[in-house]
């Protein structure tokens, strides 16, 4: 027992953490160093989480990528990333080399929001078949509904025209545009999948945008990193409702509007939007454990649609406006009577 003493545990827990630091060390190099493009140093155990502000990543990937290259690594405690910058880089990875990186790695941080073997959404689906029959339903259900046809093309110009009278109502004075953009564009999105529009005053669209725009920024912290990296951690309980207490409210909102959908759904009539195509292939698939359709993967592909319609075409409008407003030439032309 005298091992053991107060004198010889110190310096034994010492060179214990010595011995796990240095196992670390030469774990990334072997591991990761030949394998992967250059990057900044990893810390021991904690990768590189203290060297990029999560918050707002950019100024952090500016300044290495001024040092690395258009790509470079990190490693986010024991998860090795790969950062790409530039069109060049983006173009060889997702074109020229769509196969290899056509896989999303199985998104454990989300398991909490309702992902699992059988409920991956579509954004988030591993490569495979249940992709294939998402992306496959997505699209030729969206075109059924009016994706490029005149049809959806009359549901714009409504919500442009209600986007133009928002405008109007700001009577000359200074505003940001982004969130009526979102509340237009999030109704766009709401007529494919809930047959339906919102006022630019109903609290559930003001509740739904405020909830995307939080989500968005629990994906930027250094506590969401830890837990990605480390996903045991979301089984110690209540921690997943901490971490990401946006992102569950956006999930339980959009269960209200799917259950809304259910309960005025007539099954003798002809679908009237993506969700009840969607419980017309659950129905069918019933009984076949392979199929991707059922009322845990709904949930996740409206949400998909939500969040990332919403938000890269809102953007998009927000750039154009910008342009427009940068350009007087181009806004006078593109105007009625220009």
């Amino acid at each position: 027992m005298g091992l053991l003493s107060g004198d010889t545990l110190g310096p034994l827990a010492v060179a214990l953490l010595i011995f796990l630091l240095l196992l670390d060390l030469m774990h990334r190099r072997s591991r990761w160093a030949p394998r992967y493009p250059p990057g900044p140093t990893p810390l021991p155990v904690l990768g590189n989480l203290l060297q990029v502000d999560f918050e707002d990543p950019r100024p952090s990937f500016n300044q290495l990528r001024r040092r690395f290259g258009n790509v470079f690594s990190l490693q986010q405690v024991w998860t090795p990333v790969v950062v790409l910058n530039g069109l060049a880089a983006v173009r060889e990875a997702l074109v020229y080399r769509s196969q290899d990186t056509a896989d999303r790695p199985p998104p454990a941080v989300y398991e909490h929001l309702g992902y699992g073997p059988r409920a991956e959404g579509v954004i988030l689906a591993r490569y495979g078949d249940a992709w294939r029959e998402q992306r496959r339903f997505s699209l030729t259900t969206l075109r059924n509904f009016g994706l490029g046809k005149k049809s959806l093309e009359q549901w714009v110009t409504e919500e442009a025209s209600c986007l133009c009278a928002a405008f109007a109502d700001q009577a000359g004075r200074p505003f940001s545009p982004m969130d009526l953009l979102n509340k237009a564009v999030s109704n766009v999105i709401a007529s494919l999948t809930f047959g339906c529009r919102f006022e630019y005053n109903d609290p559930r669209i003001i509740k739904l945008l405020d909830l995307t725009e939080d989500g968005l920024k629990e994906e930027f912290n250094l506590v969401r990193k830890v837990v990605e990296a480390v996903p045991v951690l979301l089984s110690i309980p209540g921690l997943a409702a901490r971490v990401f207490p946006a992102q569950k409210a956006f999930m339980a909102l959009i269960d209200e509007l799917i259950a809304e959908q259910k309960m005025t759904r007539d099954p003798t009539q002809p679908p009237r939007h993506l969700t009840d195509a969607f419980l017309d292939e659950v129905k069918e698939a019933k009984g076949n454990p392979e199929s991707s359709f059922n009322d845990e993967n709904l949930r996740l592909v409206v949400a998909d649609l939500f969040s990332a319609g919403m938000v890269t075409t809102s953007t998009t409008l927000a750039w154009a406006l910008l342009l427009m407003i940068l350009h007087p030439d181009v806004q006078r032309e593109s105007s009625p009577g220009g």
